[in-house]
């Protein structure tokens, strides 16, 4: 059995403010509010870094990373859903990651009869500065091709049959 590792009173208020960023990200990103997007980001932060997992390469600078979430609304008609399971939070002093699983339901313009359902694993690394916790690069993989096709497979036939 693993123990869980003793956090000062610094590491808890972190953990919470970090936990507060997350869940403000959710929020802004399930109602496509690109301002409270564009908050939780550390713009004088370089690198910054984005890696979407609906694009081929990452995202550099805040100038891109704010392009990139301006043309949000330009693809998508409605956010139905964001929920983040298993969020994880580990702070090192003025630095803090969280990991998560990522479970959205959008609309996409155009296409009004399809519901898109991306699951995803992210990293998010931030830093303290004297606003607060804010992002400083951003990592999501979307579930491979490959295990959601054994994923499939398993539900389909769950005992093996």
């Amino acid at each position: 059995t693993a123990t869980a590792k003793s956090s000062t009173p610094y590491e808890e208020e972190a953990r919470h403010a970090v936990a507060a960023i997350v869940e403000t990200h959710r929020l802004a990103f399930l109602h496509l509010d690109l301002d409270q997007l564009a908050s939780v980001w550390d713009r004088e932060h370089e690198p910054l870094v984005y890696v979407a997992q609906e694009k081929e390469e990452p995202i550099h600078g805040w100038a891109g990373i704010q392009s990139y979430l301006a043309a949000l609304p330009e693809h998508l008609d409605e956010v139905v859903a964001k929920v983040l399971d298993d969020v994880q939070i580990d702070v090192l002093g003025e630095t803090a990651i969280a990991f998560f699983t990522s479970r959205s339901s959008v609309k996409l313009k155009g296409h009004p009869t399809i519901t898109y359902e991306p699951i995803g694993h992210v990293s998010m690394v931030l830093r303290r500065n004297p606003e607060g916790w804010r992002i400083i690069h951003f990592h999501e993989s979307a579930r491979s091709a490959q295990a959601a096709e054994v994923i499939r497979a398993m539900q389909a036939n769950p005992r093996g049959r």
